[in-house]
């Protein structure tokens, strides 16, 4: 069957061959695939070697191509010869994900991020579950006789030092107590865990004698300084060695109580609110 184009007459009697429109919405010329914004494989494979470890993650994330290329056990191989050349020794390392053979499908990134991840927990430890409002400290001191000379209680957030480490100050001004001339005397320091809704708990931080040598004799109301420091126990076998260390403020021949200062040291020196809280904890909760 043959096919005729369309023809239109005019006024004139002319006869013209009609055009046929294009069809709305349909393009003339055939459509073109839209081009790729992925780089070449060979291109990634080249950048991969330049890359530090955040920047493979972070690259591997991109695109299926980009973590096949990124994740590539060669390239982190290389990070683990230069960064953790020890961790080597670890291989093959096991893997609860792995098949019948028991070893790492990606040992070598699995084993970077694993000493990765080591230092991160060697700098943050978790803070203190006790606080400075659960303890209070009771002090006892006595004279070389034997006798009481003063005892009392005060909580650690009321006593706490402006040093801003695990120290404690008391005033004993006008307490009207007094040590004597005897060649010690000895004080008695203790943590108490207190608060409502928990059964108290203790634990003796110091017990032990205050020579009298260390403070000078003294005339009037000339003041001087003697302490005792006595070390405590590890809360964990292998720990850092820790002392509690009591410091009095005397004055007057009779060494008249005027101020006591103490807490907890490590290495000489006052440790940390953090730390100190962290330590008593250990016994206290």
């Amino acid at each position: 069957m043959l096919a005729y184009a369309p023809v239109a007459m005019s006024a004139d009697g002319s006869i013209s061959h009609a055009r046929k429109r294009p069809r709305i919405g349909v393009s003339a010329e055939p459509s073109r695939p839209a081009p790729s914004l992925e780089p070449p494989w060979e291109v990634l494979r080249l950048v991969g070697p330049f890359l530090d470890a955040d920047s493979l993650a972070a690259a591997s994330c991109v695109s299926t191509a980009c973590r096949d290329t990124f994740t590539a056990e060669y390239l982190w191989s290389k990070l683990c010869c230069s960064q953790y050349p020890s961790a080597l020794g670890l291989l093959p390392l096991p893997d609860n994900g792995a098949g019948a053979s028991g070893r790492s499908s990606a040992p070598y990134r699995r084993l970077f991020a694993l000493f990765r991840s080591a230092s991160a927990r060697r700098g943050a430890l978790p803070p203190p579950r006790l606080a400075l409002d659960d303890v209070t400290f009771a002090v006892d001191i006595f004279a070389a006789s034997g006798k009481n000379t003063l005892s009392f209680v005060v909580a650690a957030r009321d006593a706490i030092a402006k040093s801003g480490r695990f120290q404690f100050e008391v005033d004993l001004t006008g307490r009207n107590a007094a040590v004597g001339q005897g060649e010690f005397w000895s004080v008695r320091l203790t943590a108490v865990r207190t608060g409502l809704g928990v059964a108290p708990a203790a634990v003796e931080m110091m017990d032990a004698k205050v020579p009298a040598a260390r403070a000078r004799a003294l005339f009037g109301g000339v003041r001087g300084e003697t302490w005792a420091t006595e070390s405590l126990p590890a809360p964990v076998c292998g720990g850092a060695t820790m002392e509690a260390e009591v410091v009095f403020e005397v004055s007057g021949e009779e060494r008249m109580l005027e101020r006591v200062r103490f807490g907890v040291m490590a290495k000489c020196r006052y440790v940390s609110i953090e730390d100190g809280l962290r330590y008593l904890q250990h016994f206290l909760l």
